[in-house]
């Protein structure tokens, strides 16, 4: 759904509409009329939720055998470095290998339509196909590309719906597409321009739809929860509603780090520190036994709102040893994300509120020698100066106090 990189904001979907849920209850002579398919698709799509990628991969495999020619196989087959890329969004590595299999799905569909303008099952999967390759495009910053793939997008699922109006799976795409098309100008500026290139929508109707999807949906359930939980989080400001989405999602698929990330980060937006606390470190705990989907970025994310979280208790030691740790962790790790530069400005931060204003100075200093085009870095750099010109004064409430980190 909007991309699990824990602090970007779910605008940028608007420019792909997120139509990309694997399945739709198609009409004759769809392959979701095939039980072989319907059984094996959920299994895999479990599996794949429950992060265990090796169990999914030979489920979709089996798919692509029995329907060589469809492109359910290639799509669902993409899915799972898809997810690679949201455990570890800021490592390119499995961009091509997405964006291949998205064209062989795109390649497909088209010769699908060529013999059948209304082949639903290539309607469907190639609105998919442009939704997904959008998506990357938009987490890329490749504005214009995500807005020309969404645009297709929209415009295949409305073939869609024209076909099969009673499909209650499609609620999905066109209720993110409402809600998203009606808040994200008011919200970001830079996609305004984008957002002319799409019809305007409707803020209520969307969630109303999106409610739809996850309560009737065959297949989007899930990706309906999470959008909701996700525009709450982000848009809506209303954590109460988040969690209780979030609560939905970890009881499903309790080994998904993603939804397990999100529980502890709502606890401590909540104020409930000490359910913040214990959530964290579960995920690391999972981090540490390397469980599968527990990788280091979701655990650079969890030892910085633990850190967060010691220091709204004044748990100094605790805080401090959260974010040591997170230094020791972005020291090792082959690519540059903004928690490197997060990390030392928290300490800085913390040495403040400690009274050691000498070390803090040099965290700070710290802070702006750090250069990579990370994601927030104007941002933290800017927070950093400010703080070099006065001390951070701690307060009871530190939540939204260093940076883009949520």
């Amino acid at each position: 759904m909007f991309s699990p990189a824990m602090r970007r904001p779910p605008a940028l979907a608007l420019l792909v509409l997120l139509v990309a849920a694997p399945g739709v209850a198609g009409a004759t002579p769809s392959i979701l009329q095939d039980p072989f398919f319907r059984e094996e698709a959920r299994l895999g799509l479990e599996q794949m939720y429950g992060m265990d990628f090796g169990l999914a991969d030979e489920t979709f495999a089996r798919l692509t055998a029995r329907y060589p020619d469809h492109p359910v196989g290639p799509y669902l087959q993409a899915l799972l470095p898809w997810w690679g890329i949201q455990l570890e969004p800021d490592d390119p590595s499995q961009d091509e290998v997405v964006l291949d299999g998205m064209e062989r799905v795109i390649d497909l569909c088209t010769e699908r339509l060529e013999s059948d303008p209304d082949d639903v099952d290539a309607l469907f999967f190639k609105s998919g196909a442009h939704a997904l390759r959008g998506r990357l495009h938009a987490d890329r910053r490749r504005y214009l590309k995500a807005a020309r793939d969404g645009q297709h997008a929209l415009r295949l699922l409305r073939e869609v719906v024209r076909l099969e109006p009673e499909n209650q799976d499609l609620a999905f795409g066109l209720g993110l597409f409402e809600y998203l098309s009606d808040v994200v100008p008011k919200h970001h500026r830079v996609l305004r321009p984008f957002a002319r290139l799409f019809p305007k929508g409707d803020k209520e109707r969307g969630i109303a739809e999106l409610e739809r999807a996850m309560n009737t949906g065959q297949f989007v359930a899930a990706e309906a929860a999470f959008s909701l939980l996700q525009v709450h989080y982000v848009l809506e400001k209303d954590y109460e509603a988040s969690l209780r989405y979030c609560a939905w999602l970890r009881a499903r698929h309790p080994d998904n780090s993603i939804f397990h990330l999100f529980e502890g980060r709502i606890y401590e937006r909540l104020g409930r520190l000490p359910e913040a606390d214990r959530v964290l470190r579960e995920v690391l705990d999972r981090h540490a036994k390397g469980q599968s989907g527990y990788t280091d970025a979701m655990a650079e994310r969890a030892l910085y709102l633990l850190a967060r979280t010691e220091m709204r208790q004044r748990r100094h030691d605790e805080a401090l040893a959260a974010l040591e740790q997170l230094e020791r962790l972005t020291a090792s790790r082959p690519v540059l994300t903004e928690y490197k530069a997060l990390a030392r400005l928290r300490k800085g931060m913390l040495f403040d509120t400690l009274g050691r204003r000498d070390e803090a100075v040099r965290c700070y200093r710290d802070v702006l020698a750090i250069r990579g085009n990370y994601d927030g870095e104007e941002d933290v750099r800017i927070r950093a100066k400010g703080y070099l010109r006065k001390p951070f004064a701690s307060t009871a409430s530190t939540a939204s106090s260093a940076g883009s980190a949520g």
